[in-house]
C-alpha cells in the first residue's frame, strides 16, 4: 500500500487550466477572507453597547459564535471566489470534484483512525491539547450557538474551503512548477503555515507549535495524499471534515 502511495504522489497528474499564480493567488484570497470575515464579526459584535468593553480593550474574549461566524463567513467568501475564477468546464473538471476511485465509508474511517491515533502523539507533549480554532469553546460558558458553529466550521466550512484552495487549486499547479513530490510536500508546508497565520493570532493560548502548525503540517501532507490516491478533491474535503469533527468531539469530550 505504501509502494502504491509512494507511487502515486511521485506520478504527476495532468496539467491544470491554470498556473502556479493563480494557486498562490487562491491562497492569499483564502488567508484575507478569512482575516475580513473575523473582523467583520468582531465589528458586528462591538456594535452592541453591552460588548462595548470587547471592544475598547481588543483583549480577544470574543464568545465562540464570534471568532468561528467569522472564520465561516470568510470560508463560504473562499467558496465563491474559487467558483468564480475557476468557472470553465476544463477548470471545474480539473479541480477534481467528482467520483471517488474508493469507498467514501473506507476514506472517512480511515481518516477518523488517523485524526484519534495523531492527537494521541500530540496530547502526550502539547500544553493545550486543543486546536486553535476551537479554543474560544474553553471559555467558562459558552452558548449554544458557539457548539453548532464548531461543528459547521470544523466539519463543513473549513474542509470545503480549505480543500478546495489547497489541494483544488495550489496542489496540482505546484506539482507540474516544482515536481511531483516538492510540491506535494511545499502544498502541506504552506496549509500549516496558512493555519498559524489565520488562527492563532489573538485566539488565547496558543503559545504551542504542535496543534497550530506541526499537526496542520502532517495532517495537510494526509489530505494531499487523499488527493492523490483517489484522484478525487471530495475526497480530501471528506478526510479533512472527518478530522475537524474529530476535533469538536474531543473539545466536548474534554468539558469546555
Amino acid at each position: 500500500m505504501l509502494r502504491n502511495l509512494f507511487a502515486r504522489i511521485g506520478r504527476l497528474e495532468s496539467t491544470p487550466p491554470w498556473g502556479l499564480g493563480a494557486g498562490i493567488a487562491s491562497v492569499m484570497a483564502a488567508l484575507a477572507a478569512l482575516v475580513l470575515g473575523f473582523n467583520l464579526a468582531a465589528v458586528v459584535h462591538c456594535s452592541a453597547p453591552a460588548n462595548a468593553a470587547f471592544c475598547q480593550a481588543l483583549n480577544f474574549a470574543a464568545p465562540p459564535s464570534v471568532w468561528l461566524s467569522g472564520w465561516t463567513i470568510g470560508a463560504v467568501a473562499v467558496l465563491l471566489f474559487v467558483a468564480v475564477t475557476r468557472r470553465t468546464p476544463a477548470e471545474r473538471a480539473a479541480l477534481r470534484l467528482g467520483g471517488i476511485e474508493t469507498s467514501v465509508f473506507w476514506v472517512l474511517l480511515v481518516s477518523i483512525g488517523l485524526a484519534v491515533t495523531l492527537d494521541l502523539i500530540f496530547i502526550q507533549f502539547a500544553a493545550n491539547p486543543i486546536e486553535p480554532e476551537l479554543r474560544s469553546l474553553r471559555q467558562p460558558v459558552v452558548d449554544a450557538a458557539g457548539w453548532i458553529l464548531a461543528f459547521v466550521f470544523m466539519a463543513v466550512a473549513q474542509p470545503v474551503a480549505e480543500e478546495l484552495v489547497f489541494r483544488g487549486v495550489l496542489q496540482p499547479a505546484l506539482r507540474q512548477a516544482v515536481g511531483a513530490w516538492p510540491g506535494y510536500l511545499l502544498t502541506s508546508a504552506l496549509y500549516a503555515l496558512f493555519h498559524l497565520l489565520v488562527y492563532t493570532s489573538g485566539t488565547p493560548q496558543t503559545n504551542d507549535l504542535l496543534y497550530s502548525f506541526l499537526l496542520p503540517l502532517v495532517s495537510g501532507l494526509i489530505f494531499g495524499a487523499v488527493r492523490l490516491m483517489t484522484g478525487s478533491t471530495r475526497a480530501a474535503i471528506l478526510s479533512h471534515a472527518a478530522f475537524g469533527l474529530f476535533a469538536v468531539l474531543k473539545v466536548l469530550a474534554l468539558g469546555a
